[in-house]
């Protein structure tokens, strides 16, 4: 017979038992010594203080960390980003949240009635700055030049949290010269906005140029995040190529310097934005990669180092080659191709340069044969049983790894697509695209993602006389950026 079965009593105290109040003052009290103890140590610490240990980490990874660990500490780093990322050390690998949207023109031409207005197309990492509204992201002050910047204006290069604007008035004659403007549009300050003086060429308006945009983390130490270069590659008189640089620090345009390149009329059109490694601007032409160096100029301001890297293999059409850098600062060349065994569909093709030298352009070469280290991506989503012609690589993001290309309708996959090269997957940004003109991507600088990682940290930002603001197309659904006055 099984023993009689007694009562259990839980140590637990019941739901609607209340707390003594000498045990819950204990309760408070224990926790607050917790919390004393836990944050003594860096609560003794200035933000000063504070603002050099986070400038001393070696890991971008470890700073986000730091950021979001607290408000102060988001605050700290919001404070100090730009004195903080000039100090890090290279990445090391491709951010893709860096990247915030895609610039670019509908037509050529504008209308008689309107102006033309640079589009912008946001990326799933620009969720975090579009604000109520839409209207956090790219906000810049204005020039004062009648509230139309941006009328006629085309986007030319992005590098390094810097967009060159080149503004393009209506009747504008060949004495007024090339007008650029280099903007950071995540940093809403007075100094954001450089207008850099007109370039008038003795050949007339140029029409097609190429631009490379150097800036100060492009050297070694880093300068202050004003600094910058433009470099820019066209036909002067006499159908000759030359070269031509602008620096921030003088606030003028050096002595044209005569290319060692010959490159014709019809394919200046086609030569783009280049892509900058160890103070060396490389453009992808027909004969080769042309390496001009960017980081040393004479007295007189003018190019003195450029060079002209051979291909060890057949050069591609225009629109299917783009030059990239890879997370170990080693140059890359990028072409679409089509698998050949079935079922057929589209790859990407890596194939890299090596230089024997850092200092001395003349060193590169393609590797080739035995030394190959090429790459492939392959994407299956995209059948295709050849090549097509409307498949068009358009930008590369070198902090990134966002390569941007288009495909027409010919292809049967119609749109605009990034693909990612640190995660080795592709997205489609656009259902259309392949007729946009001057497309190019935008990505933020350290200073601005570190800024960003913690919003809750961020204080209230100041109205300034003029923003960029967002106007949708009720036809095409297209994001307008237009500059209002508040």
């Amino acid at each position: 017979m099984p023993p009689p079965r007694t009562r259990r009593y839980s140590l637990r105290r019941s739901a609607a038992e209340p707390y003594c109040g000498k045990a819950k003052d204990r309760g408070i009290k224990k926790d607050r010594q917790r919390r004393k103890v836990g944050g003594g140590s860096t609560e003794s610490l200035s933000d000063d203080a504070l603002a050099r240990i986070f400038a001393g980490l070696s890991d971008a990874a470890d700073l986000v960390r730091c950021a979001v660990t607290c408000r102060r500490w988001g605050r700290v780093v919001a404070t100090s980003a730009a004195i903080v990322s000039r100090s890090m050390p290279p990445l090391g690998r491709f951010l893709p949240d860096l990247a915030v949207g895609l610039f670019h023109r509908e037509t050529e031409l504008p209308a008689a009635a309107s102006p033309l207005l640079p589009c912008f197309v946001p990326m799933a990492s620009a969720a975090r700055f579009l604000g109520a509204g839409q209207q956090r992201l790219l906000g810049v002050a204005g020039l004062g030049d009648g509230g139309g910047i941006l009328h006629h204006s085309r986007p030319v290069a992005s590098r390094n949290g810097r967009l060159v604007l080149e503004l393009q008035r209506e009747g504008r004659a060949a004495a007024d010269g090339l007008r650029l403007v280099v903007c950071n549009p995540m940093m809403m300050r007075d100094n954001s906005i450089v207008l850099v003086p007109p370039l008038i060429s003795i050949a007339g308006t140029m029409q097609d140029y190429g631009c490379a945009l150097f800036t100060g983390q492009d050297l070694h130490p880093p300068r202050c995040n004003t600094f910058f270069r433009l470099l820019l590659v066209y036909n002067s008189t006499g159908n000759s190529t030359v070269l031509r640089c602008y620096s921030s620090d003088t606030g003028c345009w050096g002595r044209e310097a005569e290319c060692n390149v010959q490159i014709s009329s019809s394919k200046m059109c086609d030569i783009g934005q280049a892509v900058v490694r160890c103070g060396v601007a490389f453009w992808a032409l027909d004969p080769g990669v042309l390496g001009a160096r960017l980081d040393q100029i004479d007295q007189h301001g003018a190019v003195m180092d450029m060079h002209l890297v051979p291909y060890q293999a057949p050069h591609f059409w225009p629109n299917n080659r783009l030059l990239g850098i890879s997370p170990d600062n080693r140059l890359f060349f990028m072409t679409m191709g089509v698998t050949g065994m079935k079922p057929k569909f589209m790859l990407a093709n890596l194939s890299y340069f090596k230089f024997e030298d850092e200092d001395n352009i003349c060193s590169g070469r393609q590797l080739f044969g035995p030394d190959r280290e090429d790459q492939q991506v392959r994407m299956p989503e995209f059948k295709l049983s050849h090549y097509n012609m409307s498949v068009k690589l358009r930008w590369f993001g070198e902090k990134s790894g966002l390569f941007v290309f288009t495909m027409g309708r010919p292809s049967g996959h119609r749109g605009t697509f990034v693909l990612n090269l640190h995660d080795k997957v592709f997205s489609k940004v656009a259902d259309y695209g392949d007729s946009w003109k001057n497309l190019l991507g935008y990505e933020m600088d350290m200073a601005a993602y570190l800024s960003s990682v913690n919003p809750r940290s961020q204080p209230e930002k100041p109205s300034m006389p003029s923003i960029w603001r967002f106007s949708v197309c009720r036809t095409t659904g297209t994001r307008y950026i237009t500059l209002e006055h508040s």
